[in-house]
């Protein structure tokens, strides 16, 4: 009875909503945005204080400006922040992979802090998945603001991942999302070394709900994802989830190596038919160098297996936690 009675009291004071948001050198955005998350909450809640009921994790990944205390100064503002700073910069979705291993609520859900994805949008998909047989509710951008350039990239990157994956991420694809504590939960299982959020979603079967939401441009006009980082991102998401790629390059060598007999009894019949044909240096050394370079490319995609490999036998710690601030 008394066990009952505690886990009663322990159901009773955890949140019913945590919003996972992850930092990096952005800081200077958070009060904007606790102040509107706020006004939501307090609009979709019926209440004044929110506090108890909600739940704001930010995931400061290592960043290198006054993030930290700019977060830390938030959370005697707002009781409902809490503060999670990583050791070092492990990467965003190694810092949502924490984020969603620390939230505590019946529903969890993630946002960006530069609101282009606005917290306004998040009632629409606390309602969906509370009222309907969903595990996941996630955003569809239906006019995308941004850069021509990050337009691109990100459906490029998409493309990409699901042609060597076999994922069906949909396009478009908004931060904003909420699930409920079956599908958080599972992410408590996944021991990946190198994580991929959105495709361990598609990896994982639930059931899942697509929700066009409204799009805005950022205000301050930068973005952490240089289009360097998206390529990184691009191969390390495909890499480690998925052996596809290998398998593309056996194809790829069969291809080549029927190519180059086709054209060896190509040329022997044109030997054959007309001796006087003299020998091309140049291009000899072009079909060497084109082969050269494929087998380089193998080799250093086997390479890449092979470091993730490394990776997941050391089975080192995902990410380390150096401060909480506001958990009790």
């Amino acid at each position: 009875m008394i066990h009952a009675q505690a886990m009663s009291t322990l159901a009773s004071e955890c949140p019913t909503f945590s919003i996972v948001v992850t930092i990096y050198n952005d800081g200077y955005l958070t009060e904007p945005f606790c102040q509107e998350f706020q006004t939501v909450f307090r609009q979709y809640l019926g209440v004044q204080e929110i506090a108890g009921k909600v739940e704001l994790i930010f995931v400061n990944d290592g960043s290198m400006d006054d993030s930290l205390n700019e977060l830390k100064d938030l959370v005697p503002r707002f009781r409902f922040v809490k503060v999670i700073d990583l050791s070092r910069n492990f990467g965003q979705h190694i810092a949502i992979l924490c984020g969603y291993r620390e939230a505590a609520g019946r529903f969890v859900g993630r946002l960006n802090v530069d609101m282009q994805d606005p917290p306004s949008e998040l009632p629409l998909l606390l309602d969906a998945i509370q009222s309907e047989d969903v595990d996941l509710v996630v955003g569809i951008q239906k006019i995308r603001h941004s850069r021509w350039l990050d337009v691109m990239t990100a459906r490029f990157f998409f493309w990409f991942f699901n042609l060597l994956t076999g994922a069906k991420i949909p396009q478009n694809t908004a931060t904003l999302r909420v699930m409920n504590r079956r599908f958080a939960d599972a992410f408590k299982q996944v021991n990946d070394k190198f994580p991929f959020v959105q495709g361990l979603e598609n990896w994982f079967g639930f059931r899942v709900k697509y929700i066009p939401t409204e799009h805005r441009l950022r205000g301050d006009n930068k973005s952490s994802y240089t289009l360097l980082k998206r390529l990184k991102l691009a191969i390390d998401a495909s890499i480690a989830f998925s052996d596809r790629p290998l398998r593309f390059t056996v194809y790829l060598g069969l291809m080549f190596s029927a190519l180059g007999f086709t054209g060896l009894v190509g040329i022997t019949v044109l030997r054959l038919l007309k001796p006087d044909i003299p020998a091309g240096y140049s291009s000899i050394m072009a079909v060497l160098l084109f082969f050269a370079g494929i087998q380089i490319f193998v080799i250093g995609l086997c390479g890449l297996y092979i470091g993730k490999i490394l990776a997941q036998v050391q089975d080192r710690p995902v990410y380390l936690i150096r401060e909480r601030v506001n958990f009790e």
